[in-house]
C-alpha cells in the first residue's frame, strides 16, 4: 500500500469540518480535510435553499460522496503504473482501493489549510510531496468565492520538484437534475468532436459528433450513458432545472482556450458530471502528451470557472 494511504482513507471516515460561505442568493460549503472537495452548492428560491450540486454524504469507507473536487496534478486515469518522460519511468501507483490504477491525481487526498474564511470567499491551500510515492511535488491553491448572482471557482498548482514534470487540472462537479417525474434537464455546450472509448479510456477521435450527444443547441439532457472526452469546446455550458427555475452559465475564463471537456451522463439520471481538463485522459501514453504542461520548478498553472445562477426566461 502506497505511502500514507492508510491515513487518507481513515480521513474519509470521519466526520470532517464544513466551511460555509453565503450571500442572497446562493450558499457553498467546502471540505478542508477531504481534498477541498465542495460539501454543497445551493441556490434560494424563495424561503428555501434548493441544492445545484449532489451534496456531501458521510460514508463508513474510502468512496467520496462530494459535490465537486479538484483535478490535481493530472485529470482521470493514468495507466501502465507511471510514464515515461525522457527516457526516465516514472512510477505512479494505485491511490484508490478500488482500482488498479492511478485517479484523478492526488490534490483529492490531502488535507488543505484555510488561508482565507470570509462571508463570500474561501481560499485553501496545500502542499503534496509524493504523495502515494508519486514523482510530483506541488503547492497548491483552491479559491470559492460568492459574487453576487456568481460564484467563482480558482485552482492554482505550482511545481516544486527540481525536475520537470507533466502537469493537468480539471474540475469534477455533480449537477444534480430534475426529478425524473418532471420535465427534463435541458443543456447546451460547445463542442465538435469526441474520442471514443474502451473502458473508459480514448481511442479513436471523431469530428463529427453522434446526434445523442450533440448539445451545441439547448435540449433535453436525455437518458442512456455518456463517459467521453469532448474536444472543440467552447468552455460555455448551460443548464435549466425547470424543477427549481434555475439557468445556470457556466463559463471556463482560464486558461484561455481550453477546448477539452469529460461530460458524464450516468444511467441513473440523478446527476452529470461536466468536467473542463486541460488534457483527455491518459495522456501520459499519448505521443507528445497532449495538453499536459511541463512545469519546471516555480512555474504554475491555472484553472479558473465562473458559473452564473439566473432564472429561466
Amino acid at each position: 500500500m502506497p505511502d500514507n494511504f492508510t491515513g487518507i482513507v481513515a480521513a474519509f471516515m470521519t466526520s470532517p469540518t464544513i466551511l460555509s460561505i453565503e450571500n442572497a442568493s446562493q450558499r457553498l460549503g467546502v471540505l478542508p480535510e477531504l481534498g477541498a472537495s465542495a460539501a454543497f452548492w445551493e441556490v434560494r428560491r424563495g424561503e428555501q435553499w434548493q441544492p445545484i450540486w449532489r451534496p456531501y454524504a458521510h460514508t463508513d469507507g474510502p468512496k467520496r460522496i462530494v459535490a465537486n473536487f479538484p483535478l490535481i496534478p493530472w485529470s482521470n486515469r493514468l495507466m501502465e503504473g507511471g510514464f515515461t518522460l525522457n527516457g526516465q519511468f516514472y512510477p505512479v501507483a494505485a491511490n484508490r482501493p478500488d482500482t488498479s490504477y492511478a485517479m484523478h491525481g492526488t490534490g483529492w487526498m490531502e488535507t488543505w489549510q484555510i488561508d482565507t474564511h470570509g462571508t463570500t470567499k474561501i481560499v485553501l491551500s496545500t502542499e503534496s510531496r509524493h504523495t502515494c510515492g508519486h514523482p510530483w511535488h506541488y503547492a497548491a491553491s483552491q479559491t470559492y468565492a460568492l459574487e453576487g448572482d456568481a460564484m467563482r471557482m480558482k485552482l492554482e498548482v505550482t511545481h516544486l520538484g527540481d525536475t520537470p514534470l507533466p502537469y493537468g487540472m480539471g474540475y469534477h462537479p455533480y449537477i444534480l437534475r430534475a426529478p425524473k417525474d418532471g420535465p427534463d434537464t435541458r443543456v447546451r455546450y460547445g463542442a465538435k468532436g469526441y474520442w471514443e472509448a474502451d473502458k473508459g479510456l480514448p481511442t479513436t477521435h471523431h469530428d463529427t459528433l453522434p446526434a445523442d450527444w450533440d448539445f451545441n443547441q439547448l435540449r433535453e439532457l436525455g437518458h442512456g450513458k455518456i463517459d467521453h472526452n469532448f474536444s472543440g469546446c467552447d468552455g460555455h455550458m448551460r443548464m435549466e432545472r425547470p424543477d427549481i427555475d434555475l439557468r445556470l452559465d457556466w463559463q471556463t475564463i482560464a486558461p484561455a482556450g481550453l477546448d477539452l471537456a469529460i461530460v458524464f451522463r450516468p444511467e441513473h439520471d440523478e446527476w452529470f458530471c461536466y468536467e473542463p481538463v486541460t488534457h483527455i485522459t491518459n495522456a501520459f501514453h499519448r505521443p507528445g502528451m497532449p495538453g499536459l504542461r511541463l512545469l519546471e520548478k516555480g512555474q504554475s498553472m491555472t484553472l479558473e470557472v465562473v458559473q452564473t445562477l439566473s432564472h429561466i426566461d
